[in-house]
């Protein structure tokens, strides 16, 4: 799995990490820690179920503070890189 840190950061806030996870044959803990290694912000415990049940959430934004919106994370069974 490679993509964007924007693309990613849309992705965990598009659908559940076990989706995610399933769909792209990677582990769902591999991705968390990538999202917090490369410092993509994630939605919190409670949040799909706010949203299944129709709740007022609030999206986080993108922080480009360490790394740029455009650098590439890679996520496989081993890990996670960012370049």
């Amino acid at each position: 799995m490679k993509m964007t840190r924007e693309q990613l950061h849309d992705l965990v806030w598009s659908m559940p990490m076990t989706k995610i996870a399933r769909q792209s044959g990677v582990r769902d803990q591999h991705i968390a820690r990538a999202c917090d290694g490369a410092e993509v912000s994630r939605p919190r415990a409670g949040y799909w179920r706010k949203v299944e049940n129709g709740k007022s959430v609030t999206r986080m934004a993108l922080t480009n503070d360490r790394y740029a919106a455009s650098d590439v994370v890679t996520i496989n069974a081993s890990g996670w890189t960012i370049s």
